[in-house]
């Protein structure tokens, strides 16, 4: 797992390569790499929420 600023760090670069690529693909959002991508920025986001619950409890 991982954790606080390095998580934000993670996801934050994922958005961006994400973005850059849906360009770089033609906007297909179906592309191979754009759902691995995709997947792994949830995976991440939800990490990030469950830290949030955590710590606000």
């Amino acid at each position: 797992m991982v954790y606080g600023d390095d998580l934000l760090s993670k996801i934050n670069g994922l958005k961006q390569k994400l973005s850059c690529l849906v360009n770089k693909k033609g906007r297909n959002l179906s592309d191979h790499e754009v759902v691995q991508i995709s997947q792994q920025l949830d995976i991440y986001i939800l990490e990030l929420q469950k830290e949030h619950i955590k710590g606000s409890r």
